[in-house]
């Protein structure tokens, strides 16, 4: 915008003028009048500049346009029609001028409306451009602010993780010292294997599927010691290759919801259905509440669909209905 600007007032204004009419590149004049009006060009654009970058501070394009454009147009004026009439003047006064003492005056008004005119365009494109990119700064600024609330967010929801799921398995371990303490000690086996798995997968957002899945079938055979004969989970087979993701724990956290609210016995088993599709897990459950007339705080779900919020393109879907709890679990592509 700089180079466009000087390019106008040195080159273009002086000659649309005339000033120039009469001299060629072999002229001495030429080059004089050129190294002239290029000075005086710079000193009318950078004070112009000047007082353009004066104002911006204390002027708001949003929040006051009409005293902004106002303002600037007045500066403008104020700066460009002194330097122009005093720079024009000066070289018609000392240099050998084509022109009669009578036409200095239209010269220099011709000058100086197109300097200003010039100017005023110029500064205002320069400010729109300005704003542009403060507007492309400020939303750079809060996408950054925004990702750094939601990883703070993140951290925070992956380390209530387990505490939450030790807790549980802890009041488990109790109930099978006191009634089997043989699968008190298989399930101790299995807990430090789940355990090993929470403690080196917490710091990670998103792990492969193999690794969730070997960790789930850890977790249900837990469910399984606790539960001898009530419960049936289907799991699916997965390849150690398989480049899809998901959360860790998050599997084991709708597995651990269905055994939790729903009822379940020798004579009726809960039966827990873990399908994988091209892009998502379903897990899916018969709907028999413990106690229909309470209801869970809903903590577990509402933290993992933050979770999948943040970490995937997609959304957590639950629906109950025709007596079946179903809830769909987006993966990610590596």
């Amino acid at each position: 915008m700089r180079a466009l600007g000087l390019r106008l007032l040195d080159f273009v204004i002086p000659r649309f003028a005339l000033l120039f009419d009469k001299l060629t590149l072999r002229d001495g004049d030429y080059w004089l009048r050129t190294t002239w009006f290029v000075l005086a060009a710079v000193v009318i654009w950078e004070g112009n500049r000047a007082v353009a970058l004066r104002l911006r501070p204390h002027l708001d394009w949003l929040v006051q346009p009409f005293w902004k454009l106002t303002i600037f147009a007045a500066a403008n004026f104020a700066c460009t029609v002194p330097l122009t009439v005093a720079a024009v003047w000066l070289w018609l006064r000392y240099s050998n001028s084509p022109y009669p003492a009578y036409d200095w005056l239209g010269t220099i008004r011709t000058i100086a409306t197109n300097n200003t005119v010039t100017v005023l365009f110029l500064l205002h494109a320069y400010e729109t451009l300005f704003l542009i990119r403060e507007r492309h700064g400020d939303q750079r600024r809060l996408e950054q602010l925004d990702r750094a609330r939601l990883a703070a967010e993140l951290e925070n929801m992956k380390g209530q993780l387990a505490p939450h799921f030790l807790f549980n398995c802890l009041n488990t371990l109790a109930a099978l010292i006191e009634r089997d303490p043989a699968a008190a000690a298989e399930f101790n086996a299995h807990l430090a294997d789940v355990t090993r798995y929470l403690l080196t997968q917490k710091n990670r957002d998103l792990v492969p599927l193999a690794e969730e899945l070997a960790f789930l079938h850890s977790y249900v055979r837990l469910m399984e010691l606790r539960f001898p004969r009530s419960l049936q989970v289907t799991l699916p087979a997965v390849d150690a290759a398989d480049r899809r993701q998901l959360p860790p724990a998050s599997l084991q956290l709708l597995v651990e919801n269905a055994i939790k609210h729903n009822r379940l016995s020798e004579e009726e088993p809960l039966a827990i259905d873990v399908r994988l599709s091209a892009d998502s897990f379903v897990v899916t459950n018969p709907l028999r509440p413990k106690n229909p007339l309470r209801t869970g705080t809903g903590t577990g779900l509402a933290n993992l669909r933050e979770r999948i919020t943040l970490l995937t393109p997609g959304q957590l879907e639950v629906s109950a209905d025709d007596g079946e709890f179903r809830v769909r679990l987006p993966l990610v592509f590596a």
